[in-house]
């Protein structure tokens, strides 16, 4: 039953009910893709592009630093430590495209209206829009994402980082890679609420996810503290993936995800306000 999430069920209850609906979301997406099977073949291509397109780019850099002495490093990263890197860029990328592409959507629904029919049905209202268009290639890219790093992490393991520390790191990692784009895509689409048809969140996501798909070590000192700790891009891509390859002070390992809970919940609290001002707006 997806009718309705009772309060009294506690947050075992809750997850349950979320966890049906998605898979009712999922249910959906297979049978729009089994209707659209070019366009599924298309958007494959195209995300491997991407991910190519990086794989090449890094490659080109550190083989040209090869055969000089020591060996290249970019802000500190080794040529096995980026692939880790460009591992955990290519999860987080996947992960929107297979559970958040509604996201891409949003100011244009809020614009036209499309927002109404998610406030009156039962749960959450950002979980059961966002969530709602589940994507079969984004789960067949998820899965060439997760061979990647696979093989990122066979190169580095043992001679940098032990098996047990990545195989208890890693499902963290992910966690964190998930808990982060979700609330980061909250806080982009954060400005629709107030600058209406503006395509801000579009923008922004656009513009401030580049930074995380690289290294912040590269950048400078105030820049790298802001995409840590005010917009925490940082959980995109550098904290998985420094977690994994244990690059992290243990303190800072403990205390990072209380930054990360700190943001998501100042972020839940403003979109439901700017849910609230959308409703007496449309009042």
């Amino acid at each position: 039953d997806v009718s309705r999430p009772h309060r009294s069920d506690g947050i075992v209850g809750r997850i349950g009910w979320g966890l049906r609906v998605l898979r009712h979301y999922v249910r959906i997406g297979f049978i729009r893709k089994s209707q659209f099977r070019l366009e599924f073949l298309n958007q494959v291509a195209m995300d491997l592009c991407f991910y190519l397109a990086f794989i090449f780019t890094f490659e080109i850099l550190y083989g040209l630093g090869d055969g000089g002495g020591e060996a290249l490093t970019l802000g500190g990263w080794t040529h096995a430590e980026m692939r880790v890197y460009l591992g955990m860029v290519f999860i987080s990328d996947a992960l929107i495209m297979t559970f958040l592409g509604q996201n891409w959507h949003f100011g244009q629904d809020l614009k036209n209206g499309a927002i109404d029919p998610f406030k009156v049905r039962p749960g959450p209202t950002a979980f059961t829009y966002f969530f709602q268009r589940f994507s079969p290639e984004g789960l067949t890219n998820l899965l060439i994402a997760a061979g990647w790093l696979t093989f990122a992490l066979a190169g580095v393991v043992p001679d940098l980082v032990g098996l047990p520390h990545v195989l208890l790191a890693l499902p963290l990692a992910i966690a964190v890679v998930a808990w982060s784009q979700v609330f980061l895509i909250l806080a982009y689409n954060l400005g629709e609420f107030w600058l209406l048809n503006s395509d801000i969140g579009h923008l922004l996501s656009m513009f401030v996810s580049n930074f995380g798909e690289r290294p912040l070590d590269v950048y400078p000192r105030g820049l790298k503290r802001v995409l840590t700790f005010a917009l925490p891009v940082a959980g995109i891509a550098w904290f998985p993936a420094s977690l994994v390859l244990g690059r992290l002070d243990p303190l800072f390992v403990a205390l990072y995800p209380l930054v990360l809970v700190a943001f998501a919940v100042l972020v839940a609290r403003a979109f439901r306000r700017g849910l609230r001002r959308y409703e007496s707006a449309m009042s």
